[in-house]
């Protein structure tokens, strides 16, 4: 039971439902609205392949971030699953591998998927599928992120304003593995700017280190200029920045004002320390994310799709509060307070 706890915040289980929200979005997501009938039982499976995906890269990721911080961990986060002892560091990275190689080898199915659910598949035409259709553009994607993920946790971590533009980038560039085609890249460039402006703010408030100075802000604000840019570029080179499909902004755009309002509002509050602001406002910050996808999907009429999402948020926030009430053994037990030295928190 208690290796299973110690692996499961490890791997920040509970938050890697977000990184999942976000993929099925775009895997959903279609101009026209629901999907046929006909397509449910293809699509239900891309979403399982999905969730091995986006697991396996979150999960991945985490894990190598706890294995590089390792010895700083035995200094300001004695409590973190390796330092503590409760997982030895050899396991830690056979789990960084075996999530990463699911991950990857989950991704090269989509290619095969989606051909089976072309229209013409099995038809007399369907030799006609030209060679861009049998390149695996989801394994390269979920490459990519992987790459990503390894430059942030070795590098970019430590280089504030690349580091914060790369987490965006992260969260960007995954959310497309299941669609690499998809031709609206709106939850795109929101999870970008969201994750960037609101882990900028949290890195202040929490007064990590290195410091931010101006030319890390301005790092942060090339970089959103140039990955909105050139998203919207994209967009318009597929003729999809249409006026039909700005409707499902409609939802997020209202999630970025309760969000904005809610942040406005902590941040003006004198009963909290700069350092819980900013780790609330990175905390509800990742949970906002299902926010966005759900409002999207619901936006565009798709409202079965925008349960599903909703569905996942509440197994994400019952994982959340189970893991973190075992961790402090008082899910089943009341909790016993001692008098002894407790350990500044890391």
């Amino acid at each position: 039971m208690f290796r299973l706890l110690a692996l499961l915040q490890l791997t920040r289980a509970a938050l890697a439902f977000t990184a999942i929200a976000d993929a099925w979005t775009v895997l959903l997501l279609r101009a026209d609205g629901e999907l046929p009938p006909r397509h449910i039982g293809l699509m239900i499976g891309k979403m399982l392949v999905m969730a091995i995906v986006s697991f396996g890269l979150y999960a991945f990721g985490m894990t190598l971030n706890d294995l590089l911080d390792a010895r700083r961990d035995r200094i300001f986060a004695p409590r973190r699953p390796i330092p503590s002892g409760r997982i030895q560091p050899r396991w830690a990275v056979v789990t960084a591998l075996v999530l990463l190689m699911s991950a990857l080898l989950a991704s090269a199915f989509m290619t095969p998927l989606n051909l089976v659910g072309r229209p013409h598949f099995r038809q007399p035409g369907w030799q006609e599928l030209s060679f861009a259709d049998f390149v695996p553009y989801s394994f390269f994607f979920s490459l990519g992120t992987a790459a990503l993920i390894v430059f942030y946790d070795a590098t970019s971590k430590y280089l504030g304003g690349v580091g914060l533009v790369t987490l965006g980038a992260i969260r960007a560039l995954h959310c497309l593995v299941g669609n690499p085609k998809t031709p609206v890249l709106f939850l795109s460039m929101i999870l970008l700017t969201h994750v960037v402006v609101v882990s900028t703010i949290a890195y202040r408030l929490e007064n990590k280190r290195p410091r931010l100075r101006k030319r890390d802000l301005a790092a942060v604000i090339i970089g959103l200029v140039l990955g909105n840019g050139g998203a919207i570029a994209y967009m318009i080179a597929r003729g999809s920045l249409v006026a039909s499909n700005f409707t499902m902004l409609i939802g997020p755009g209202i999630a970025i004002l309760v969000y904005l309002a809610w942040a406005i509002g902590i941040m003006r509050t004198r009963k909290l320390f700069p350092r819980q602001k900013g780790e609330r406002l990175m905390l509800l910050g990742l949970f906002w994310l299902f926010v966005y996808d759900a409002t999207m999907l619901a936006s565009n009429g798709q409202f079965l799709a925008s349960m599903a999402i909703t569905l996942l948020f509440l197994c994400a926030v019952a994982s959340f509060f189970t893991i973190r009430a075992l961790n402090r053994g008082t899910l089943f037990t009341k909790p016993t307070y001692r008098a002894h030295h407790t350990p500044a928190p890391g």
